[in-house]
């Protein structure tokens, strides 16, 4: 289980890929380079540093203002902006991270009744990324968030009736908030819910509700429903 997170995109190859061709270049002009081709290309290295440290300096002045509208937008009560600055808070985007700081934009978007900050507040509350744990409050928030049809929450939901972490364990609970779950494809849900049918925990024991709804886990490539139905001996 995951908390939502700012998404960082990786440019390793592209890196690879460009030393790869500085090389090979290097490589072509070897026999042909000149003195003059030297100091000409040291005062190019010295424009293209200049004009790297340029857009570095550009790009951390966007990224302050951006934060800066942010901040405002959130102070002025826009549910959106209080959870994304919370997200920046979590991750120390743009700012310094701060657990209190995110919980704090978290909650304050949640009591808006923004469900993705809902179910995020539960996460936090669940221990998720080093927050300290309160499990009746992980459920409170992912029920709130779950009640408006958020899968993640829903299926949340269910894991803390199934355990009984923060509430009474209860697994006709869980069935119902992992069935919620499941019919909007959350895999994972739906192979619980397929465990639910096989044990009879919380419905009925029903082999043929088991293997219709592990097949539609494992057809999201969920690799533990994929082993259960081969312990029912059914096919995938």
């Amino acid at each position: 289980m995951t908390m939502r997170a700012i998404i960082r995109f990786g440019c390793g190859p592209l890196i690879v890929v460009a030393i790869a061709s500085v090389f090979a270049g290097d490589v072509l002009a070897s026999d042909t380079t000149r003195p003059e081709d030297v100091s000409s290309k040291a005062r190019r290295n010295s424009r293209t540093d200049s004009s790297s440290l340029s857009s570095i300096s550009q790009s951390a002045r966007a990224e302050s203002k951006e934060i800066e509208g942010m901040r405002d937008a959130a102070e002025q009560g826009v549910a959106q902006a209080q959870f994304s600055l919370g997200l920046c808070y979590q991750n120390g985007h743009g700012v310094a991270k701060d657990a209190n700081q995110a919980i704090e934009w978290f909650r304050k978007a949640a009591e808006q009744g923004f469900d993705e900050a809902q179910y995020t507040l539960g996460c936090c509350y669940n221990g998720d990324d080093g927050f300290a744990k309160d499990p009746a409050e992980a459920a409170k928030w992912w029920e709130k968030a779950a009640t408006q049809g958020f899968a993640d929450a829903q299926y949340c939901l269910g894991l803390s009736y199934s355990m009984g972490q923060g509430v009474a364990q209860n697994p006709a609970a869980a069935a119902k908030w992992w069935s919620k779950a499941a019919q909007q494809e959350h895999a994972d849900a739906q192979y619980f819910l397929g465990l639910s049918y096989a044990k009879g925990l919380g419905v009925p024991k029903t082999r043929e509700q088991a293997v219709y709804w592990l097949r539609k886990a494992a057809s999201h490539e969920n690799e533990n429903a994929v082993a259960a139905l081969r312990q029912l001996g059914a096919d995938r």
